[in-house]
């Protein structure tokens, strides 16, 4: 293939460094780029996935035609139809987070731990982009099934529809890191085994993320996170998501929990509760009280939660500066719109579009007498 001025593109195999120093006998699967005459072997944790690329050949064999490597040591040189090629490895972790530095230290993150409580278009984009900053444990835990209609709002695409939305998830999450550690669970919050968490939850490194969008389900995450000494923040949906509200507690620092603050679940307030089984083969939607709003709208509230949860991982960390922690309240309000035609009486308690509160207090219920019952108890 030549390029705009006549130039032969050269074939070049992009390959961590970790593999080509140890280059086992066998498949190599991941995929050939032909526009750009790049062959990129997938590393070691996606053997499984990818486009059978060619064999990697025993020390002294002739090349095979098309593409193959011959073992060199514990190396090996590349082929295709003969003529050898060009290499260019990486080192996979610090290739993929070189980006990050200076604003989220690498080995800091891989440390962090993440419990993301539903695994829909809330926590599917919340587990992305903590990966992304560089999170290396997960415990993703939701009963669903990836669908059709979660399509248009959800991280995941119509190759995982039939799929349980933790495993589409997850291999996601190892599409942007292969060495992440995820643990599933395929049910709900209340049924987790407790030997996961106890195995996963370090105090301090740990946050829980309720997204499931049910107050009730935020109550029971709170006081579990309580107990592991962990974090936790909540990300929730007002009618067609256009408002939302964020809330967070931190162990140890004399805040409400969610019950204490917002109460048990049960009170009626304009955030939409997700209902498991309004998605049905109804032919007509009209009426439905559907999970709120569009992606974008449902993204742009997300993104404030997601950065609240990266200052939160980093509060012990000296030298990291926090983005909102510190800014914003414990209880936080942000609206994608003011328009009343669209949210109703309930979008006069902003000024303008877009607009994030920071000054909402909560504070503790009748019966905490000042104290977090929960941590109250932890304590004894």
């Amino acid at each position: 293939m030549l390029n705009f001025f006549g130039e032969e593109i050269k074939k070049t195999v992009f390959i961590s460094k970790e593999q080509l120093e140890n280059m086992p006998e066998g498949e190599m699967r991941g995929k050939y780029i032909a526009d750009t005459e790049i062959i990129n072997i997938f590393p070691e944790e996606l053997r499984g996935r990818g486009d059978f690329l060619g064999n990697v050949l025993p020390e002294g064999s002739a090349p095979a035609e098309g593409f193959c490597a011959v073992k060199k040591g514990a190396s090996a040189e590349f082929f295709f139809d003969g003529e050898k090629l060009e290499v260019e490895s990486y080192e996979l972790y610090q290739s993929i987070f070189s980006r990050n530095k200076g604003i989220l230290e690498t080995p800091v993150m891989q440390s962090k731990r993440a419990v993301i409580l539903g695994c829909g278009s809330v926590g599917s984009l919340v587990a992305m982009e903590l990966a992304r900053a560089g999170v290396g444990n997960f415990v993703l835990v939701d009963p669903d099934t990836m669908e059709y209609h979660n399509i248009c709002r959800h991280q995941c695409g119509i190759e995982d529809v039939g799929d349980l939305k933790v495993n589409c998830l997850t291999r996601k999450l190892k599409n942007i890191n292969p060495s992440v550690n995820i643990k599933t669970f395929g049910g709900e919050i209340q049924n987790i085994p407790k030997q996961i968490l106890d195995e996963f939850c370090v105090p301090g490194d740990t946050v829980f993320v309720g997204c499931a969008d049910n107050r009730t389900a935020d109550v029971y995450s709170n006081r579990i996170s309580i107990y592991y000494g962990a974090a936790f923040l909540s990300i929730g949906f007002w009618e067609r998501a256009f408002a939302g509200e964020i809330f967070y507690h931190i162990p140890g620092e004399n805040m409400p929990c969610y019950e204490c603050a917002l109460g048990n679940g049960s009170n009626p307030s304009a955030r939409a509760e997700a209902n498991h089984h309004i998605y049905s083969n109804q032919e007509s939607t009209e009426g439905m009280k559907f999970e709120p709003g569009i992606s974008v709208d449902i993204n742009f509230i997300t993104t404030i939660g997601i950065k609240l949860i990266i200052d939160i991982l980093n509060k012990n960390n000296p030298d990291y500066r926090p983005r909102l922690l510190g800014h914003l309240t414990q209880y936080t309000l942000v609206s994608n719109t003011s328009d009343p035609e669209i949210g109703g009486e309930m979008v006069e308690i902003f000024s303008y579009p877009l607009q994030v509160t920071t000054s909402l207090r909560v504070g503790f219920g009748e019966n905490c007498k000042g104290r977090c019952r929960y941590e109250v108890i932890e304590e004894k």
